[in-house]
């Protein structure tokens, strides 16, 4: 199907999907790094490509630049997932063993590292703006993920009474702002930067790419939560049930399984799911209101840039039964 035709933003993922595959397989080659990379839903090269779309207005000259910086993307965001999955101690990714669990620690470490040597290659090739931002946002990422690395820590602050609740909610947003949204911004960013468009709009698509990334990350923590896993994203729904009547006592009923943080929800009137849909919906408006400035020119990719936040956060949220 002609990319002019398409009607949803489901089609254009999936057109870009396949492009995406076929830049892999021709510029890719190490095993171990096509390994790394299978099973990606790819969305940070879909919103680097629609940002290159909603400007450029279906000019073809620059696309195979675009599609080099979507591939730049996703090597790093792959390989920053290659080291966590070490970090972490979580054994499968994407349908299949991790690649430490495959090919061992050592061998995963060294691929990761391949991988953003690739990509940053990728962001050198396309100018000096370009290997700014890769830099940037690279270190941006390594932050978030060096405060993340440990909750207890984070707990603490709430045990000791350090922190009010409002300052532990925006430390959490502080670290998925690094984690995860700083990645779709610089996407949404480096797909203006191809496209040419002047520097308001290129900062305007990367706003826009912050607020999806935002969006996202809340329902990806309120998937993992629902599914169990006691990781940064329970700071949220602890304060929604607790407030700072929270001891460690509490939190090791938590992790033993002896306690049921939905179950404290509902106590309360409330549940893990609105505490979460709340914060998505509100990210997902900010990335609509910018998606419709008329600094971003009418065509078939300007109502695609209204669907895609609903379409990602809702694609990860129904696994738990949430819509939003």
């Amino acid at each position: 199907m002609s990319i002019e035709k398409l009607l949803t933003f489901q089609e254009f993922a999936t057109h870009v999907q396949e492009e995406m595959k076929g830049e892999i397989d021709r510029r890719i080659t190490d095993k171990d790094i096509i390994y790394a990379l299978e099973g990606g839903k790819l969305l940070r090269p879909i919103m680097l490509i629609l940002s290159f779309r909603a400007y450029s207005r279906g000019n073809n000259e620059r696309y195979n630049r675009a599609l080099e910086s979507a591939l730049g993307m996703e090597l790093a965001h792959s390989a920053s997932l290659v080291h966590d999955d070490i970090m972490d101690g979580d054994v499968s990714r994407r349908g299949k063993p991790a690649l430490y669990v495959k090919n061992g620690i050592g061998n995963a470490i060294l691929t990761g590292h391949r991988m953003i040597s690739n990509a940053f290659r990728i962001s050198v090739e396309h100018g000096l703006e370009n290997a700014e931002i890769f830099l940037d946002t690279w270190d941006k990422t390594l932050v978030g993920q060096i405060e993340d690395i440990d909750l207890n820590e984070h707990l603490e602050k709430i045990f000791n009474g350090g922190n009010s609740s409002e300052m532990l909610v925006k430390e959490y947003f502080n670290v998925i702002e690094m984690k995860t949204a700083s990645l779709f911004a610089t996407a949404c960013r480096a797909g203006a930067i191809e496209a040419q468009a002047p520097q308001e709009v290129i900062s305007l698509m990367a706003e826009y790419g912050r607020n999806v990334g935002l969006a996202y990350q809340l329902a990806d923590d309120l998937v993992d939560i629902a599914e169990g896993k006691l990781e940064e994203g329970i700071i949220m729904p602890l304060i929604n049930a607790y407030g700072h009547n929270i001891n460690e006592k509490l939190i090791g009923m938590l992790k033993d399984g002896k306690l049921s943080i939905e179950e404290e929800l509902e106590k309360m009137g409330t549940s893990l799911q609105e505490v979460y849909k709340k914060g998505i919906v509100k990210y997902v408006h900010k990335s609509q209101e910018i998606a419709n400035s008329p600094l971003i020119p009418d065509s078939i990719y300007k109502p695609l840039m209204n669907e895609a936040p609903f379409y990602i956060t809702n694609k990860m949220t129904e696994k738990v039964g949430v819509t939003v």
